[in-house]
């Protein structure tokens, strides 16, 4: 009997299964933070439902499940990648999935735009439940980044590997004046892509009649990524240790 199990895990191994997908001490630490923080927010934004009847912020709950989303397509993709090289198809479909939601991480924090005092409740009640929204999706958007960021780098090098992280930073950045000026959304993605694609492709055309565009994507890019490179620095030793 424990011989046979021997031989199916052998088999697995062989064909690339990844049977210790569990998550390190660091890992099970950090997620318990997270959550910790999640549930958190999502009682603020629950007590804030009960207490007023009024579902102004709806919007919490949904944000902040595209964000925990990022994380889990990351995690996802550097497991692939430790048996898979990157050109597979399935961590092609993981990179994109990945870069679809990873936007979200940080397009939290424009959700202060609907911050006003309404009379429904404190006004910095509602300040704390954005906040707290904010600091989840930074976290969990800096882990995802970070993660790949590793992979890249065993890959590409130092220098090689910045660069392209500031292309990911550039197109969330993107990413987020779309959704934020314009009002597109993850999901517009398959409910409406040919809308969307005529929006970009607008702005590649005649980007000078857009000055939003750059205005919005240069802030968001120049604040994503000193403070994205302040966590890599305090990181580094573990971004650089081999595995």
């Amino acid at each position: 009997m424990v011989e046979k199990v021997e031989k199916t895990d052998k088999r697995r191994r062989k064909k690339g299964y990844n049977l210790t997908m569990r998550l390190s001490g660091v890992e099970v630490r950090y997620l318990q933070t997270l959550g910790l923080l999640s549930a958190f927010c999502l009682s603020l934004f629950g007590f804030r439902l009960l207490e007023t009847g009024v579902s102004r912020y709806w919007f919490v709950p949904e944000n902040l499940l595209l964000a925990w989303l990022a994380l889990l397509f990351g995690w996802l993709l550097v497991k692939q990648l430790e048996h898979k090289k990157w050109s597979n198809w399935r961590s092609v479909i993981l990179t994109l999935l990945w870069l679809i939601v990873l936007p979200n991480a940080w397009y939290v924090m424009t959700d202060f735009v609907h911050v006003f005092d309404t009379g429904e409740i404190s006004y910095l009640y509602d300040i704390a439940m954005i906040n707290t929204l904010t600091i989840i999706g930074f976290l969990l958007g800096f882990a995802s980044l970070f993660m790949v960021h590793r992979q890249i780098l065993k890959r590409l090098g130092i220098l090689s590997s910045v660069i392209v992280i500031e292309v990911i930073i550039l197109l969330v950045s993107f990413a987020i004046y779309l959704g934020r000026d314009l009002r597109w959304n993850t999901w517009d993605i398959l409910t409406n892509p040919s809308g969307l694609i005529l929006s970009i492709t607008d702005r590649f055309i005649n980007p000078f009649g857009f000055p939003r565009t750059f205005n919005i994507t240069a802030i968001f890019f120049v604040m994503i990524s000193v403070v994205y490179f302040t966590f890599w620095l305090f990181l580094r030793p573990v971004a650089t240790r081999k595995s």
